[in-house]
């Protein structure tokens, strides 16, 4: 009787050492690309809520000028009235302020209201401006304001929403006075 074995061309199995090869590898790869992902995506997280704050402030500022009144950006939980608060991550709300008083009335209508239901990022005014508020012209009184959108876990770097006096938002990497970004 004669037994053949399979020859090396017809062998398609890996060895131990081979296979042990491609997993090192692979870990290899995933070690180091899983936290650049996580900080790609972040990165991103924090981007797209700056640029979105950026968007409400253009749009409250357009509002203001076109309904010649003024118009208010404030944190609101609830949807319907102004928090006393610095922090915007649980949401805050735009609206015409006819009377002036700086709180939504009845008649008063709420142009946006924003949730953002994000519970890994911060959202902080500094202080001082707790409410941002547009007059009919279109200009922003009171101190420049610094919009800061952080990450909880501090892992991602800041961004920042500049407001001027004359009402003009700008993203920023920095404070107003060019000093590096709190997330306090």
């Amino acid at each position: 009787m004669d037994i053949q074995f399979p020859s090396a061309l017809h062998s398609r199995a890996f060895t131990l050492i081979e296979l042990i090869a491609v997993l090192a590898m692979v870990s290899i790869v995933l070690a180091i690309g899983v936290p650049g992902i996580r900080s790609l995506a972040g990165n991103s997280r924090i981007t797209a809520i700056a640029n979105n704050m950026l968007h409400q402030l253009h749009y409250a500022r357009s509002e203001a000028v076109r309904q010649s009144t003024p118009v208010v950006l404030c944190p609101s939980q609830s949807g319907s009235s102004c928090d006393d608060s610095f922090h915007w991550e649980n949401g805050f709300i735009l609206f015409s302020d006819h009377n002036g008083d700086r709180n939504p009335d009845s008649g008063e209508q709420v142009l946006r209201h924003f949730a953002p239901g994000d519970r890994h990022t911060r959202i902080l005014t500094s202080p001082g401006r707790k409410k941002i508020i547009y007059q009919a012209s279109g200009m922003s009184p009171g101190s420049t304001a610094t919009i800061t959108v952080c990450d909880r876990d501090g892992r991602i770097s800041p961004k920042a929403v500049i407001l001027s006096n004359p009402g003009r938002p700008r993203l920023s990497d920095s404070r107003a006075d060019g000093a590096p970004l709190e997330c306090i």
